[in-house]
């Protein structure tokens, strides 16, 4: 098997791991440390997130140049664009150091109306360590991207395994002795700090990697600054989604709310992965759809196929979280983070929208046309923002939740299907009808799933179990009778045959 497929299957692992680990891990740390010290570690491991992506677009830069000069067999451009790009580096981790400490003076100033003394101790201790396992992080990451471009997954994703793994064990070991938010973040740095150094020295002692500085080329730094940028422009979007909530929770609500947050924000992030671990291998198929010109109505076809499956696969996670998702978050988290339950609702519903047609990205890369979605997408954060800060002050998670919720409605729901079906050429109506009718047998579901649970007796963790067997059984059942249609169903006919 080759290092593709390896890194491939891999990658598929860690998305399993990361589910798996994450649902186990947050207990254990809500046992040993509490909620408000699991609020302090989740608020300012989401502060300390933006400085992450102060590589400002580097790494893809790296990767991409250093392909191309290796493709190229050419050995002092790959030198020369290692040297170059660590002085990029060197500039974006004095940078992050520079608006590290700014935030660090400013620590007690933001957050001294909701943390205690005690509190704000800690997080400035907290801080700065997360700082400076950012700051080794960007002046190393050049090395990720050399393992990359000589796609070395094995080792790359490998590694990737062994930290997901090791984690858990090592915080755990900590927390018996140090039972405190600090002792988390500790663990962390520790174990990121051996992980750089393995990356090291597997560059320079398997992959023979030289970094010299040979000549200046403005071409070369424009064409790598522009790249750079884009992602960076891209990255900075996915925190103000993703992040802002908790810190903005943190500054008007306090530690309590941003853990309840935290634990809703774990449950999307995953229904997020369940999506594009779908989309993701299709890029080149479409890639070469458009180069060869063939008709919009192919490409249509391609978007409601894909789509119809994705839908099969969050529905079924949706409505079982409609059904089960307060036993779950309260045998999961415990009592206190009722209101989990409803932000995560408010979040994975219109949510399902862009990741049921996130092949449309795909569409979008192949065509060139990528920008828009970014032009968008920033237009959506900035409306985010806007409605979470006052929603959060006078409705807590719940408000924050409603305008994230509503900017992904508008933004990356109605807007980009306008232009999906008005520029792109995407047949959305049919798109839309096809969904409509695969909804009826679903909500169907849904109501028998929630018409069961509610008159089964037994709340045990077994029985609660049993329950969620038997409604993806139900779902499983109903879908492949009532919605899925006579190919889909020769699919699935193909892999019970495969597995039986």
């Amino acid at each position: 098997m080759n290092e593709r497929k390896i890194g491939i299957l891999l990658s598929y692992l860690n998305i399993a791991l990361h589910a798996v680990v994450g649902f186990l891990y947050v207990p254990i740390l809500l046992h040993f440390i509490g909620k408000e010290e699991y609020g302090l570690y989740q608020l300012i491991g989401s502060l300390i997130a933006y400085f992450s992506i102060m590589d400002f677009g580097l790494t893809a830069a790296v990767t991409r140049f250093y392909t191309k000069y290796k493709a190229l067999q050419d050995k002092e451009g790959m030198e020369n664009i290692l040297a170059i790009s660590l002085y990029g580096y060197g500039a974006a981790t004095l940078l992050s150091l520079l608006v590290g400490f700014v935030c660090y003076w400013n620590l007690d100033a933001i957050f001294e109306a909701s943390m205690t003394a005690g509190e704000l101790a800690e997080a400035r201790q907290m801080f700065l360590l997360l700082l400076f396992n950012i700051a080794v992080s960007l002046s190393t990451m050049v090395f990720r991207s050399v393992i990359n471009a000589h796609e070395k997954f094995l080792f790359l994703k490998g590694l990737e395994t062994v930290q997901l793994i090791l984690q858990p064990f090592l915080v755990i070991l900590i927390l018996q002795k140090v039972p405190t938010a600090m002792a988390v973040a500790v663990a962390q740095t520790a174990l990121n700090v051996a992980l750089i150094l393995a990356r090291m020295y597997y560059c320079f002692a398997r992959l023979h990697v030289t970094i010299r500085f040979h000549y200046w080329n403005q071409a070369l730094f424009h064409d790598f600054k522009k790249l750079a940028l884009s992602v960076f422009f891209v990255s900075l979007i996915d925190q103000v989604f993703w992040k802002t909530n908790q810190i903005i929770l943190g500054i008007v609500q306090g530690t309590g709310a941003v853990a309840v947050y935290s634990i809703a924000s774990l449950i999307y992030m995953n229904y997020m992965a369940l999506s594009t671990a779908i989309s993701g291998v299709y890029l080149p198929h479409i890639t070469e759809l458009v180069a060869k010109r063939r008709p919009l109505q192919e490409l249509s076809a391609l978007f409601i196929q894909i789509g119809r499956w994705q839908y099969y696969l969050l529905a079924l996670v949706a409505t079982g979280f409609i059904i089960f998702g307060r036993q779950f978050i309260a045998l999961w988290a415990g009592s206190g983070f009722e209101d989990a339950y409803w932000i995560t609702i408010l979040i994975i519903l219109p949510f399902t929208i862009d990741l049921i047609q996130n092949i449309g990205l795909a569409i979008l890369q192949a065509m060139n046309r990528y920008d828009f979605r970014a032009k968008i997408y920033f237009l959506t954060g900035v409306l985010n923002l806007l409605l979470a800060i006052p929603l959060g002050m006078h409705f807590g998670g719940l408000g924050c939740a409603v305008a994230t919720g509503f900017s992904m409605l508008m933004g990356n729901g109605l807007v980009m299907n306008c232009f999906y079906h008005r520029y792109i050429g995407l047949d959305i109506p049919a798109f839309w009808k096809q969904i409509g009718k695969a909804s009826v047998s679903i909500g169907l579901c849904l109501l028998l799933g929630y018409g069961i649970n509610a008159y089964t007796p037994g709340d045990g963790k077994f029985v609660f179990f049993l329950k969620i067997v038997g409604y993806t059984l139900l779902y499983g059942v109903m879908v492949y009778f009532l919605a899925m249609n006579a190919d889909e169903k020769s699919k699935v006919q193909k892999i019970f045959k495969r597995f039986v």
